[in-house]
């Protein structure tokens, strides 16, 4: 092996790696470095899985398609990778509103692991993604058709459709968290009657389950303040913050080279702070300018948001 592909696998290790630590907070330098490797070997699978990778958590979904789309194009041998990249392309479908194309796509790669083995988490994954479809499906289509009359029914279809492809991902994977969070929402916004309860125990399974889960701890971390539990409160923001990476290096994010995936778990981290300084607030030497203005602060950062 020559010393030049000695250097390419290892940066091709080195940008996998830092794509999939802590995402987003290293994307930066991985893509410089998947760049670099993609500008020398332009059909580099596992360049191009990352590069998609690092697009779909900027939001670029066009750009990351395109990526995944060039993977299973040179690779049109059904291997576990061009498959992933099928259900990715897939799943950029479903952020570009292309929802009837995501369906199609998802259905097939889900034929497509039927016949690979050790593959329940992947399947799990793409059958919650089809839930995920349906869920917005049914979202873009609260219209009136006439006279006031919406397609109320329509919607419902859907939702339960969803909710159905939800449980199917749980039966392939027990502990897949982001199934949790969409049927804790499911329950929480769509279920008839809705059941706040079950909700909220979907949300701290899937919390249990992944700590960045950032859905699923936000509501229980404003439940619980409802309730003033505030050290549960500090419980699930301390958790979420280091499932981010957060208290990796705090000075990244002074430096502001990091910004957090979570802001809302750095905010409720300064009310639970805050919450603490509320008996001095009270204490006789505080001008009513201060005691106002500990009120305000407090009031400003009440739902996390």
């Amino acid at each position: 092996m020559t010393l030049f592909s000695v250097r390419k696998a290892f940066n091709v290790a080195l940008a996998t790696s830092l794509v999939h630590l802590y995402p987003p907070k290293h994307h930066s330098r991985a893509l410089r470095i998947l760049e670099d490797v993609l500008s020398e070997d332009s059909n580099n699978l596992n360049c191009l899985m990352g590069r998609g990778y690092v697009l779909q958590r900027a939001g670029k979904w066009l750009e990351a398609a395109s990526c995944f789309s060039r993977v299973f194009g040179s690779h049109p041998e059904e291997t576990r990778d061009s498959i992933r990249a099928q259900e990715e392309h897939a799943w950029c479908q479903v952020q570009l509103n292309r929802i009837d194309m995501a369906i199609t796509e998802l259905r097939t790669v889900i034929e497509l692991l039927e016949n690979e083995k050790d593959s329940d988490e992947d399947k799990s994954r793409c059958w919650w993604r089809l839930g995920r479809a349906y869920w917005e499906m049914g979202r873009g289509s609260l219209f009136p058709i006439c006279h006031g009359i919406y397609l109320n029914d329509f919607i419902a279809d859907h939702r339960e459709d969803a909710f159905k492809h939800f449980i199917t991902s749980l039966k392939h994977s027990s502990s897949f968290a982001p199934a949790f969070t969409s049927l804790g929402i499911f329950y929480s916004e769509a279920a008839n009657p809705l059941d706040p309860i079950r909700a909220s125990k979907c949300f701290q399974k899937a919390f249990e389950l992944d700590a960045r889960e950032g859905d699923a701890a936000r509501r229980l971390a404003e439940g619980f303040a409802e309730e003033r539990e505030w050290d549960l409160v500090e419980v699930i923001t301390n958790r979420t913050i280091e499932g981010e990476g957060g208290f990796e290096s705090s000075q990244e994010i002074m430096a502001g080279r990091y910004l957090p995936v979570n802001a809302w778990a750095w905010k409720a981290s300064g009310v639970v702070h805050l919450v603490g300084f509320l008996p001095l607030i009270k204490h006789p030497c505080w001008t009513n300018t201060q005691r106002r203005t500990g009120g305000v602060c407090l009031l400003q950062f009440r739902r996390f948001r």
